[in-house]
């Protein structure tokens, strides 16, 4: 004890150091461990850099050329693709009285071109015959503003519809159905259908919904839906549905005479019969064919029942692309100034 007391300043130095030791011996262990999982981590990165750089697709010249010919080859695609749909076209300095007359003169044509094709149209109040589904828009005085653009867009659609229609030589049309536009066009509208027009900003398209009902047999309903692909515009068939129609005649159906041709099998009037050749009072149904025996060979002949169409379709239109501005050039500052 004597000689930590005369040697007092060498023991609190010597315990100063010993202290100074076991800190720096803690410490070392301590970024020891942190320099582990530092270095665990490096070697992680450097495998995940090594197996990105053995990939066969690597950032050189070669991949980058092929990248840009990717990015050509979706362009051409998409500028394909918008080809196959029409763009909305939206009129300008439009009124009620230049819609009205275009509705007017679109509707005469209509009715125009049913007749001549012989298609039965539904039976309207108004001394002008069928609307097409514009009869509210026909009774207004003044239509809103901001309606004329989509009431114009949808009386095309309809008017290329019913071109397709008439085209098929469809027996009878039982319905048209449109989006709504005008405030007063509820629900209980029959010229309006439940579904409304959807616009996506994304795609940059518009879809304009329409439900048509019409009565037929089974070549009119291909002939439709052939004529709705053959069409230039983009018409797609969303919902079909066919049950059993019901052509009013005035006479009674008749059965068929394998013999002399066809005498009125589907219940059709004298108009449908002469679109089939089935005129009637002609040399073909003069007499009556003599009774057959039942399940005689030869003898069995298919009656086809006239069907109802309802079909689901919407018309899906580009919106307008927007033109980037050109940059114009700031006017060079006079020298002389």
């Amino acid at each position: 004890m004597e000689w930590v007391k005369k040697n007092m300043v060498f023991v609190i130095a010597l315990a100063v150091a010993v202290l100074l030791m076991g800190g720096g011996v803690w410490y070392l262990l301590g970024t020891k461990a942190d320099a582990d999982s530092v270095d665990a981590e490096l070697q992680a990165k450097n495998q995940e850099l090594d197996g990105l750089i053995q990939r066969p697709v690597y950032p050189d010249a070669a991949n980058i050329k092929l990248a840009k010919g990717e990015e050509t080859r979706v362009s051409d695609f998409i500028k394909q693709a918008r080809s196959h749909f029409t763009e909305l076209q939206k009129p300008e300095g439009l009124d009620t009285a230049g819609f009205k007359s275009h509705l007017e003169a679109t509707i005469s044509e209509l009715l125009r071109d049913a007749e001549r094709a012989g298609v039965k149209l539904p039976d309207s109040a108004t001394k002008t015959g069928y609307g097409f589904t514009f009869d509210d828009p026909r009774k207004q005085l003044q239509l809103p503003a901001n309606s004329l653009v989509p009431l114009t867009v949808q009386l095309g659609d309809l008017k290329a519809l019913c071109q397709v229609l008439f085209d098929a030589r469809i027996p009878s049309l039982v319905s048209l159905k449109r989006a709504q536009v005008l405030t007063n066009e509820t629900g209980l509208n029959p010229n309006i259908c439940s579904k409304k027009i959807e616009t996506n900003s994304t795609l940059g398209s518009v879809r304009y919904p329409y439900e048509v009902v019409f009565q037929g047999f089974s070549p009119e309903l291909a002939s439709v839906l052939n004529g709705l692909i053959q069409s230039t515009n983009a018409f797609v068939v969303k919902s079909l549905n066919v049950e059993r129609g019901n052509l009013e005649t005035s006479t009674p159906a008749q059965p068929v005479n394998p013999m002399g041709g066809m005498r009125n099998p589907y219940g059709m009037d004298p108009n449908l019969m002469r679109r089939y050749g089935m005129m009637p009072g002609g040399a073909a149904q003069a007499a009556p064919a003599e009774s057959q025996p039942a399940n005689r060979p030869g003898e069995v002949v298919v009656e086809e029942k006239p069907l109802k169409i309802t079909m689901g379709v919407e018309l899906i239109k580009l919106l307008p692309q927007e033109v980037p501005a050109k940059a114009t050039r700031a006017p060079a500052a006079d020298p002389s100034n």
